[in-house]
């Protein structure tokens, strides 16, 4: 199933596109901004472990979605949405972490979580022999979601001053240009829109 989806991932995400794009050469002041990124990552902490954990939830979405193509739930659902959030925020602020910081990225993870999700019923619709026929148990990919969130607002308290710091939409563009071993063209989307807002705004 899990192979099956992949494929059908990467046709979702070549449709959504719409064509593929050239990339340009990169200018001098590109090139500038590399040598920038390269020295602002030496000295930052280290944004890897926000960056697994957010894969991780990321994968998880396509249970979900599977658990919601079979009952006819919709993508979004404000109720859940809102108590994530706040169990976030309210162990940041027990934590001494950020809660302005938690409380946007934590909403960034349930928007880009919906990436993956409306992909996928997005293929599903124009793809019935694809879809999934059995619904998995949400309870337990809950569980694993609040697992997940809870190690994310640690490793969020350890990394605060990099998204305060001026040189952060550098070191995010590092992050959201990584590598992952099985991680198809859809889900690198929903990576894009998962560091949306971790950086502060000036």
């Amino acid at each position: 199933m899990r192979r099956r989806l992949l494929g059908a991932l990467a046709a979702v995400a070549a449709m959504l596109s719409g064509g593929a794009v050239m990339a340009a050469p990169a200018s001098a002041s590109e090139t500038s901004d590399v040598g920038t990124t390269v020295t602002a990552a030496s000295t930052a902490p280290s944004l890897d472990t926000v960056g697994q954990l957010i894969v991780e939830r990321l994968q998880l979405a396509d249970t979900v979605a599977q658990a919601k193509w079979i009952k006819g739930t919709p993508v979004s659902d404000p109720a859940r949405e809102l108590v994530v959030i706040d169990a976030a925020v309210a162990q940041a602020t027990r934590d001494g972490v950020d809660p302005a910081l938690v409380r946007r990225v934590m909403s960034a993870q349930i928007s880009a979580s919906k990436v993956v999700q409306r992909g996928l019923l997005t293929y599903w619709n124009h793809n019935r022999s694809q879809a999934p026929t059995a619904a998995p148990d949400l309870t337990t990919v809950r569980a694993r979601l609040d697992e997940i969130d809870t190690a994310l607002v640690d490793a969020l308290g350890a990394v605060e001053a990099t998204a305060a710091d001026p040189d952060c939409h550098h070191l995010v563009d590092h992050e959201r240009d990584r590598e992952y071993p099985g991680l198809d063209s859809l889900h690198r989307k929903a990576v894009h829109t998962a560091w949306s807002t971790f950086c502060a705004e000036p």
